[in-house]
Formats: structure tokens, C-alpha cells, sequence
């Protein structure tokens, strides 16, 4: 079944993709619903839940509420604490390494880093 690609979906990835904070569905929707008054919060959830299960974005489970994120190519450090998340860059190296060692072309990679952010340690 083809899933249409609407202007309400167009305009969802759009806001993901370009944020680095990784958004939870409802601040995506309280940013998108001004410019897309006919938006509804269910639009929202559902574009994303549907998205992260296809593997088209990445679901992070962190606090209360699920996280979203439409970059690829890095890693995320996540505090135990507060829930932070921090980019930081793919080690490429591991990737060719672990392609060599494994025999795999891999094609999609996600890693997660769990730590007491500098904040959260200084209190």
C-alpha cells in the first residue's frame, strides 16, 4: 500500500530534518501547527509513529515522551539524568572496521551513548 505524501507530511519532515534538538511530537506540532492551521496533533503522531517504524527517522525513548530524529550520520550521547541529548560525530572508522570484520554492507546505523551530562554532574 503506497502512503501519500501530503503537504501536512511534507512540511513534518521538513521542520525534523533541519532541527538538531530532537523534537518530541508535540513540539513539533505547536511549531508547525501556526503556518498549518488544518494540522491536527494526530497527524503529527501518527506521521512520526508510522515514519520511525518504517525506519524513515529515529524514535529515541528518553524521559516521558518519545524523541525524534530525521538526521542521519551520528550518535547520540543521552543523559541519564535530565534526558540531554547530544550529537556528536559517527566514527566512520568503526563502520569500515565492522563492514571488514563482519562481511556486512551496512547500509543504516544508529548508536546511542548513555552518561551524567556536565550539567546534571556539577549540581
Amino acid at each position: 500500500m503506497q502512503k501519500r505524501n501530503t503537504e501536512q507530511k511534507k512540511a513534518i519532515f521538513a521542520e525534523l530534518r533541519q532541527r538538531c534538538d530532537h523534537p518530541s511530537a508535540t513540539e513539533l506540532y505547536d511549531t508547525l501547527k501556526e503556518k498549518y492551521p488544518k494540522l491536527s496533533r494526530a497527524t503529527v503522531y501518527r506521521v512520526l509513529k508510522d515514519a520511525a517504524d518504517e525506519g524513515e527517522i529515529l524514535r529515541l525513548h528518553v524521559g516521558a515522551e518519545d524523541r525524534f530524529d530525521g538526521r542521519d550520520g551520528h550518535c547520540h550521547v543521552i543523559c541519564t539524568r535530565c534526558g540531554e541529548i547530544y550529537d556528536t560525530r559517527f566514527p566512520e572508522e568503526s563502520v569500515s572496521l565492522l563492514e571488514k570484520e563482519s562481511g556486512y554492507n551496512i547500509s543504516f546505523r544508529n548508536a546511542e551513548f548513555f552518561g551524567i551530562c556536565p550539567k546534571c554532574r556539577e549540581k
